[in-house]
């Protein structure tokens, strides 16, 4: 099977193309046509970014008689919590419908709304490989990432409360709110600290960053707004990462995360074979090179 992806030069992407292997195909909106020739099935790595393919009827047509499997992962959420892209995503389901085999879920609520088999997002092999390198500051929390507009509500609403909060305002570094650092600016930024804060965004599920610390062997922050079942039981062994579930919450776990002790490098590797691009695959029977 064909991975096919955007490149993105960041988060998702990289945690595909990263990995070095050749099952993939990388697409955009003016060269992606090359998809036929891959004589192979085909998982496409996102319903919306990837909708240029499918959002006619003569696309949906071509797509249907490609003799080959043709799966669509929602890294995505469909129920998108913004109007405009809500309507977007449920547009882009309903093409997607005509020719996919199966349909697979990132987020939660969706999986469980429209009866999808969850799929958990992952991350670059770069934090892994990385993950020897040496935090330049232990004590602070780091915060790198997207916030500031309104559709990040409840993750510009944790932010600031940290920000005001005496226990916590001195220790919170926001180095970027916006794609504002090169991809290898990004990893080594992260790697830089040894505590990762990781609001809430747009989904319900665990981001890329939230395996970018487990990968590393750095403590996770994980905001959850509601229950992560799924998440929770994937990641119940791994002491490193600690859900809170609001400001309150957070301040309650200070202590704890104070006292967490280092993860062992074996134990960061468990966790990497766990939750790697090659495990995610595998889980959903797929076997990637």
């Amino acid at each position: 099977m064909k991975l096919v992806t955007n490149d993105y030069g960041c988060g998702t992407s990289s945690s595909i193309l990263d990995y070095g292997i050749e099952d993939v195909i990388i697409v955009s909106e003016s060269n992606w046509e090359h998809i036929f020739d891959a004589n192979d099935d085909l998982l496409f790595i996102g319903h919306d970014f990837l909708m240029y393919m499918w959002d006619t009827d003569e696309k949906v047509q071509r797509l249907k008689q490609y003799p080959h499997a043709k799966l669509v992962w929602c890294f995505e959420r469909i129920d998108a919590i913004v109007p405009s892209w809500q309507q977007k995503s449920h547009y882009s389901i309903s093409k997607i419908s005509q020719f996919a085999d199966e349909i697979i879920g990132c987020d939660e609520d969706d999986c469980s709304k429209y009866n999808l088999r969850w799929l958990p997002q992952w991350a670059s092999n770069k934090f892994y490989n990385l993950r020897s390198q040496t935090p330049n500051n232990r004590s602070d929390i780091l915060f790198s990432g997207q916030a500031g507009k309104p559709e990040y509500k409840f993750r510009n609403e944790l932010l600031a409360a940290c920000q005001s909060s005496d226990i916590l305002k001195d220790r919170l570094k926001i180095t970027n709110i916006d794609r504002s650092l090169t991809w290898e600016q990004y990893v080594q930024n992260l790697l830089s600290y040894n505590t990762i804060i990781n609001p809430v965004g747009v989904l319900k599920a665990l981001n890329t960053r939230a395996y970018e610390g487990l990968y590393s062997g750095r403590i996770v922050l994980q905001h959850q707004v509601g229950n992560y079942e799924r998440h929770q039981e994937l990641l119940k062994n791994d002491k490193n990462i600690v859900f809170f579930n609001d400001y309150k919450d957070l301040l309650e776990k200070i202590d704890l995360i104070n006292d967490l002790e280092s993860v062992t490098d074996k134990e960061i590797k468990k966790a990497y074979e766990r939750n790697n691009l090659f495990a995610r695959m595998k889980s959903i029977g797929v076997d990637i090179k």
